[in-house]
């Protein structure tokens, strides 16, 4: 994904690892917090559905990374910054790399567009500049590629940052749930889902018998005059949970900056360190769900308040 075409609000600055990483994207942000404070990624294996489509309700790993490892990720990515710097000055793909100090890698960045140029032509001009290319390919088969030895399956029970991962492993099965209340046994006549309060009703039921606490329909602070209400919050653990229900096509293309502004809203409110937001999609208007997904996930900070994003849709 090319960052220099997204919007000014869908990058963020952050302090890890002793320097400034400044405009990345929050999925981005998020794996370098995650790795400086407890030196592992997280990554997700998505299951297929029965028609062959991402399930969205797979399982999620976490992979702990050697000091040598974490100190090549760390690496490639302050590589990265220098070349997103000289794209801002206005020289194209190649010079750029061919600007870059470490000779490393700018030979791994020139074997991998030579590599993709010969293995998938048309995916060669969207990969340039990649995340992907910068880590080698040792890091890239471990990060990118099929869940091996090292992956940690998150346990669905424990302390607070499973519990939070129970949270968010509850919301990627209520797609699965839906369509089961669609498909009733014995010919009864489904339960349906057809606007953003059955979807809340929906979460808040199945959360309720792991999170009795869960509260409904909370107020963040004033800011300016005015405050958003949160449609459901475990305060305990800091998770926040808005819900969407896409109306329309023209819905779907205005969803993510209406997101973003409601991301704005969620700093006024102290306790907010997750914000999970299911989006119900029962008639595919959002045309293409996971990158939608990646570029809204993510942290998110203003000042000294930061929360991480993470988007379901079903």
């Amino acid at each position: 994904m090319n960052i220099n075409n997204l919007g000014p609000g869908t990058l963020v600055t952050i302090e890890a690892f002793g320097r400034t990483f400044e405009n990345i994207l929050p999925g981005a942000a998020q794996d370098l917090r995650t790795l400086e404070k407890e030196g592992a990624i997280y990554v997700d294996d998505n299951d297929l559905d029965e028609e062959g489509n991402i399930a969205r309700n797979g399982s999620r790993f976490r992979v702990k990374l050697s000091p040598s490892e974490i100190f090549e990720y760390v690496e490639a990515s302050i590589v990265q910054q220098e070349y997103v710097r000289l794209l801002d000055r206005g020289l194209g793909h190649t010079e750029a790399i061919k600007r870059l100090f470490s000779p490393k890698y700018r030979n791994r960045l020139l074997e991998y567009d030579e590599f993709l140029a010969k293995e998938d032509p048309e995916l060669a001009a969207d990969m340039r500049g990649c995340f992907a290319s910068f880590i080698g390919p040792e890091l890239e088969d471990l990060l990118c590629g099929m869940p091996d030895d090292r992956y940690e399956r998150i346990p669905f029970l424990g302390n607070e940052v499973n519990q939070s991962e129970i949270v968010l492993k509850t919301l990627r099965s209520i797609p699965t749930s839906i369509r089961k209340l669609h498909r009733r046994s014995n010919k009864r006549p489904p339960f349906l889902i057809e606007n953003e309060y059955d979807v809340q009703d929906l979460i808040e039921i199945v959360l309720r018998g792991l999170h009795p606490e869960v509260i409904r329909e909370e107020w963040t602070p004033k800011s300016a005059g005015s405050a958003k209400r949160i449609d459901l919050a475990i305060r305990h653990l800091g998770v926040m949970i808005e819900c969407k229900y896409v109306r329309s096509s023209g819905h779907s293309k205005k969803l993510a900056d209406e997101l973003k502004i409601d991301f704005e809203s969620y700093h006024n409110h102290q306790d907010c360190r997750h914000l999970f937001v299911y989006i119900h999609d029962p008639n595919q208007y959002i045309s293409d769900p996971e990158n939608f997904a990646s570029d809204l996930n993510g942290i998110r900070r203003k000042r000294d308040h930061e929360f991480s994003v993470e988007i379901f849709i079903g």
